[in-house]
């Protein structure tokens, strides 16, 4: 059973869309789940299959963020040539590298058995999935669509449409992504929320090695959020399992990270509502509560009001997680005072 039937056509629009009609409350005992969700799609390759939770699910849909040098197309060559060997039907398509240059990286990392082309319609891209049982789009940044839209309705479009014909076609999708500067998922949040999994390939700060890198799950609805360790070589990566769980920031871990983001902002311009969500890519209403949270602890203070507001830095101090019931060091060891002895 494919999952055509659980996914029906909506309007594109900024917010996030599943497709997913709207159903009666039934007793989970009550439900037949399809045959896909036990379906896994193996490599072959042990260690890559345990980095998939022991293997891919058809249809399911990725991210693969990492910063220029770390691996991702690599990575994702390496784990479709496995997937070709054993017997699937793979596709990269690059828009950012002519199909040539990406033959030529093949070579090096004996990649023999991908299909590769230069193709950035969205549109032609969803009739691909029809023919491939899993597909790379390097990168979601340079897709390109014959209507005219602006980059986040693009945006909007491009996440619906592909990862609805990834499920209708049991498509196995994988999204490569740029970074902002500041090392975030360029783009909205739509991306990230809409997909099954997001991937992270990352330096290995505890290694001396500066090959050794860390593939990481920060979300995945068919697995574990793990982290793996890996050393990327000149003939590819070479995989050494698992390297620790993951763990996901508190609320309050994720508060302190974006007060102290505010608290580092340049300027001009100046420190507005606005600028906050855009910024820390958060809603209007989290934008309002994080700013009346560090006015009320006196991080910032306040000029006009409403969304024309400006804010002013006023204590420069970095934010430190306070934990009930103890005191952070810093703030008391320059009231201490050492006697002499006599």
């Amino acid at each position: 059973m494919i999952l055509r039937s659980l996914y029906k056509e909506q309007p594109y629009n900024n917010t996030m869309n599943l497709n997913l009609p709207k159903s009666t409350f039934q007793k989970v005992s009550d439900i037949t789940v399809p045959d896909i969700f036990n379906r896994r799609m193996k490599t072959g390759v042990e260690t890559l299959d345990e980095i998939f939770g022991q293997g891919i699910l058809p249809g399911s849909s990725f991210t693969v963020t990492a910063k220029a040098g770390c691996g991702k197309t690599t990575f994702l060559l390496q784990l479709f040539e496995a997937l070709a060997l054993n017997g699937y039907n793979v596709a990269y398509a690059s828009g950012e590298e002519n199909k040539y240059q990406l033959a030529f990286n093949c070579n090096r990392l004996n990649v023999r058995n991908v299909n590769i082309a230069n193709e950035t319609d969205i549109d032609t891209l969803c009739e691909v999935t029809q023919s491939y049982d899993a597909l790379v789009i390097d990168s979601f940044q340079a897709l390109t669509s014959t209507q005219k839209l602006n980059s986040r309705q693009l945006e909007a479009l491009a996440i619906t449409k592909l990862v609805k014909a990834a499920k209708d076609n049991e498509c196995a999708l994988f999204f490569i992504m740029h970074l902002t500067k500041g090392g975030i998922l360029k783009g909205g949040t739509l991306i990230p929320h809409t997909v099954d999994v997001n991937m992270e390939i990352f330096l290995d700060e505890e290694q001396m090695d500066l090959n050794a890198k860390v593939i990481s799950f920060s979300k995945n609805r068919f697995g574990p959020c793990m982290e793996y360790s890996a050393l990327l070589t000149g003939k590819g990566f070479v995989f050494n399992g698992v390297k620790e769980e993951v763990k996901i920031p508190s609320k309050a871990e994720r508060n302190k990270e974006r007060m102290n983001q505010v608290l580092e902002m340049n300027e001009p311009p100046h420190i507005t509502k606005t600028r906050v969500m855009e910024e820390l890519e958060i809603s209007p209403a989290q934008a309002y509560t994080l700013l009346k949270e560090m006015c009320d602890k006196n991080l910032i203070k306040k000029f006009g009001r409403g969304d024309s507001a400006v804010y002013k830095v006023v204590n420069v101090k970095p934010v430190t997680l306070q934990i009930p019931g103890f005191v952070n060091m810093s703030d008391i060891v320059d009231s201490i005072v050492i006697d002499n002895p006599s």
